[in-house]
């Protein structure tokens, strides 16, 4: 089995004009079909490829969906595996798109990840990292963890491998004590760090990057109140199943980020028909890994919204432009009621609030009945009464019927600050949110 992949990456993406990503995207892309093709259970999985010979093509393909990936995950089927199972690293995603998937990725595939990583900090970074505190959640069959470790030593950097358990103290006592410069963690952790403990204790930090979900106005405000002049930026637009897809250059803030281009193809596409969408339309996140080692995805559902843009970036880069919009189907379903952030959101609209993270619908069960807790944070504004969201609320239908539903035990509306927000096991902090019942 051959194992030596055959996928090129651009020492530096921006410096390329249009015309060379381009070639290279298309020159990738024809190893990744070349690899599917000689690989009969992925090819039984996709008849059509016999007929793609270029990435035109791959619209010709049906959108893989995490259910689908799921149910053929390894070990369970080898539909997936290009040249079937090789060594490289097992990893599951974290459930945020309701059914973990474990994904079987090469080492091939997880140094092009690493790279494009590392890549993604140097074109960002406004001063090198030196010393960087990775506190990103370090257990349970996640990535992420090891993905910051790999990307701090491409970037010839000296790692502080705290992990997210050490706590607020210990962990700004350690970047006291070695004046680290980079904080690597997840939005919840990394927020309650730079708020949370002493400024002083904090003087050498010049950079914040986060990863997993987006930082957020309310969040991203919270930090430059409590440490102005730090910087805040994306360490990568990722996800388990795909690997980098996007990064942030000095111009970027928020959830724009430049497309790695010659790693993935990113579509953006109409959320009911499927349609291919033009730039600067809104429309569901589509993403085919560039690889021919690893695990085959074309047109995956990452679950994301955005547009793309094909404007020239202030940066003088020529890859494409991902500005996220939210998730296109971050769901709960309670008591047989199915709403999602966007049907939320939608709602809260109409009261002021519109900002994903500035807010957290949480079911807590209790046996066979559940309550329901609103938490806005306290900056939210002041039209956002407990009458006024629930006057809101009861113009959604499935949110109504949750709030009002026979075995509904209350509903709340709270202001608290997000730092006490619920996360999930991996320190994520999702605006829906469900507590199990408990014994």
């Amino acid at each position: 089995m051959n194992t030596r992949s055959a996928i090129r990456l651009a020492d530096d993406l921006d410096v390329l004009s249009r015309e060379e990503i381009e070639r290279l995207r298309h020159r990738n892309a024809a190893r990744m079909l070349d690899a599917a093709r000689a690989t009969p259970a992925v090819l039984r999985r996709w008849p059509q490829l016999a007929d793609v010979r270029d990435l035109e093509g791959l619209t010709a393909l049906p959108p893989l969906t995490s259910a689908e990936l799921a149910a053929g995950r390894p070990p369970h089927s080898a539909e997936f595996l290009l040249g079937g199972d090789g060594p490289g690293m097992a990893i599951r995603s974290s459930g945020t798109s309701r059914t973990p998937k474990m994904m079987y990725h090469s080492w091939e595939f997880n140094a092009q990840i690493s790279a494009l990583g590392a890549r993604g900090v140097r074109a960002g970074a406004r001063r090198p990292p030196r010393r960087v505190a990775n506190c990103l959640f370090a257990a349970e069959l996640n990535g992420a963890f090891l993905f910051a470790q790999e990307v701090i030593r491409l970037c010839a950097a000296r790692t502080f491998p705290l992990g997210s358990t050490m706590g607020v103290g210990h962990t700004a006592e350690v970047i006291a004590e070695h004046a680290v410069d980079t904080l690597i963690a997840a939005p919840g952790f990394g927020v309650d760090v730079l708020t949370g403990a002493a400024p002083e204790r904090l003087t050498a930090l010049r950079t914040f990057l986060y990863i997993g979900e987006g930082l957020g106005a309310e969040r991203e405000k919270a930090v430059t109140a409590a440490l102005p002049g730090l910087e805040i930026r994306s360490l990568a637009y990722s996800t388990t199943e795909t690997g980098c897809i996007g990064y942030q250059c000095a111009y970027q803030t928020g959830t724009a980020h430049h497309v790695h281009e010659d790693a993935v193809v990113v579509e953006v596409v109409d959320e009911e028909t499927g349609a291919p969408l033009p730039a600067g339309e809104a429309g569901e996140v589509l993403v085919t890994p560039l690889s021919d080692t690893g695990m085959a995805l074309f047109r995956y559902r990452i679950g994301d919204r955005g547009r793309l843009s094909d404007r020239p970036c202030a940066c003088g880069s020529r890859a494409r432009v991902l500005t996220l919009l939210g998730r296109a189907a971050q769901s709960l379903t309670v008591d047989s009621e199915t709403f999602s952030t966007d049907h939320l959101m939608g709602r809260l609209a109409e009261v002021g609030v519109t900002d994903p993270a500035a807010c957290q619908l949480q079911v807590r069960w209790e046996g066979n009945r559940y309550r329901v807790r609103l938490l806005l944070s306290p900056s939210a504004p002041s039209a956002a009464t407990p009458e006024a969201v629930a006057a809101a609320l009861a113009g959604g239908l499935e949110i109504h019927a949750v709030v009002t539903g026979p075995r509904c035990a209350g509903f709340t509306v709270e202001r608290v600050d997000p730092a006490r927000f619920a996360r999930t096991a991996r320190g994520k902090v999702p605006t829906l949110y469900e507590h199990p019942a408990t014994a």
